[in-house]
């Protein structure tokens, strides 16, 4: 069990927004103190804020920004469980964003704790002040996630995760779904149940280069060749197993599903419920 938090931990597989931080080994990345300016701030409950602007961001924006996270955090942390003493870095960097929203982000961890990190393209015809709340929103419900000591390394709890992180992240700001958790139909998402179901829920007990290459990658954000996976499939089957869930649970929300087993949340989707297997 201690042994599965501290992978978590360290590896933290949960690729937010985009898989080219795995692909490029960001996961040591440092910050760069002498390129461009970076400001600290002081967050509730032991949070911080380490906010890297280089090139053009004007002051009235870096405010906004600010404040606005200062204003988020206590919202997050009242119905979440627990979110103390996460390291946010947020930094405007051009590389590593996703077109779509005009940034990127990711959740991790080492032995120094749980951090965000955010990167932001200000520039981009796509970005906007408030994608920066919702990732944050999104991110921080993964940092508590993963400090279940119980967390596995399994497909089925990455696209559940996926699916608490978008449903919070509605919870909190009232926002609309995202692309990601939209991006198949009915009948896709119904159709890559079934073609995954045999992958979902084999059990590993550490992060390996088979695991991403084989099954986190290609269900995760898609694949082409001759049997395609559609891109995005593991967040829109994410989705669908949360809202399903809740749709059978009205007085639970994904802040109270944040350390509940991905078996029992899937056990509301028919074609996933262990019960159904047993029949």
């Amino acid at each position: 069990m201690k042994k599965t938090l501290q992978i978590a931990r360290q590896v933290l597989m949960l690729l937010i927004l985009f898989s080219c931080f795995l692909m490029n080994s960001l996961y040591s990345r440092e910050i760069e103190q002498d390129t461009g300016k970076t400001e600290i701030f002081e967050l509730d409950q032991g949070c911080k804020l380490t906010f890297i602007k280089k090139g053009d961001l004007s002051d009235s924006a870096s405010t906004k920004i600010v404040e606005g996270i200062k204003n988020l955090i206590p919202r997050i942390q009242k119905l979440l469980i627990p979110t103390d003493s996460v390291n946010i870095i947020l930094e405007t960097n051009s590389e590593y964003i996703l077109p779509v929203w005009g940034l990127g982000a990711r959740a991790c961890g080492d032995d120094n704790g749980e951090r965000v990190e955010i990167y932001i393209d200000q520039n981009h015809p796509n970005f906007k002040i408030e994608y920066i709340f919702r990732t944050l929103v999104h991110e921080m419900h993964h940092v508590a996630r993963i400090r279940n000591p119980d967390f596995e390394i399994t497909l089925l709890e990455f696209m559940v995760n996926e699916g608490l992180a978008d449903h919070f992240m509605i919870e909190v700001l009232n926002c609309e779904i995202t692309p990601f958790s939209s991006s198949l139909t009915e009948e896709q998402i119904q159709e890559n149940i079934i073609r995954v179901k045999p992958f979902l829920r084999i059990k590993h007990d550490e992060w390996t280069n088979e695991f991403g290459e084989k099954y986190f990658n290609p269900w995760m954000f898609g694949k082409g060749g001759e049997d395609p996976i559609p891109h995005w499939t593991g967040y829109s089957i994410g989705w669908k197993i949360v809202e399903d869930y809740l749709a059978n649970h009205p007085d639970a929300t994904a802040s109270s599903l944040v350390w509940t087993h991905a078996d029992i949340i899937a056990s509301s989707t028919p074609e996933l419920s262990v019960e159904n297997d047993k029949e």
